[in-house]
């Protein structure tokens, strides 16, 4: 009984701690974060939980070094968190490593495949590598988990249209518009394409339905202007 007891006094002190190290983290402390989490892992030096609490946060701080030896830490602890892997890309992708980001984001989508962001992460070190193509099935597969989140479609539409392949980045907003018909920044992205598409009077009704949504909006406006002055878009 008093072992059991050590035992729990010694998680909910850690646990303490670690509260504290979350608490620092949201408010953007992070080198006090790192202090509490430090704490909590001197006390359970075997919680993977710790060690990707305090990657994060040497990670907000550009530590880069740290992070990764945190991060792999907690992998090496439990490698069935997909969270883990994520977080170790994005410090990869940021470190200009994107072949070790890639690998990371493709071992959390194996781990848990219906999280679009792990998709979108991917999708952003597959452009930035080049792989185009993969890059777009990357975004299209963020898109399609949820299409309510406008970076995912953005982000497929903006690389589509890139590439010039206009007739897929019309279809690409317009299944987001039936998904989520009031969001008039999709309707903006279709006014855009059809202008680039030379169906300036089909665009013009787009920015009309986007007025209703949202009047005196300066995009559209802008639009409208490139329609009456007959400008290419920019």
């Amino acid at each position: 009984m008093p072992d059991e007891f050590k035992l729990n006094n010694k998680e909910q002190r850690a646990d303490e701690y670690n509260e504290r190290g979350i608490s620092y983290f949201n408010i953007n402390k992070y080198d006090k974060a790192v202090e509490e989490f430090t704490k909590a892992i001197e006390i359970i030096p075997d919680d993977p939980d710790l060690y990707h609490n305090r990657g994060m946060a040497y990670y907000s701080m550009k530590k880069y070094e740290e992070a990764i030896k945190d991060l792999k830490k907690s992998i090496s602890l439990d490698a069935s968190q997909p969270d883990y892997h994520n977080v170790l890309g994005s410090v990869y992708e940021d470190m200009g490593l994107v072949d070790k980001a890639i690998q990371e984001f493709s071992a959390a989508i194996k781990i848990e495949n219906d999280i679009p962001d792990y998709y979108y992460n991917r999708g952003n070190a597959y452009w930035k590598k080049g792989e185009v193509e993969k890059a777009i099935e990357d975004y299209s597969k963020a898109a399609d988990l949820d299409s309510t989140d406008q970076i995912f479609v953005y982000k497929k539409y903006e690389a589509l249209m890139n590439l010039g392949r206009m007739n897929d980045a019309l279809a690409t907003v317009e299944k987001a518009i039936k998904i989520v018909p009031a969001n008039y920044n999709y309707l903006l992205m279709k006014a855009e394409v059809l202008i680039r598409m030379g169906r300036k009077e089909e665009a013009s009704d787009v920015l009309e339905e986007v007025e209703k949504l949202d009047p005196g909006n300066q995009e559209a406006e802008r639009l409208k202007k490139m329609i009456m002055q007959g400008d290419p878009v920019r």
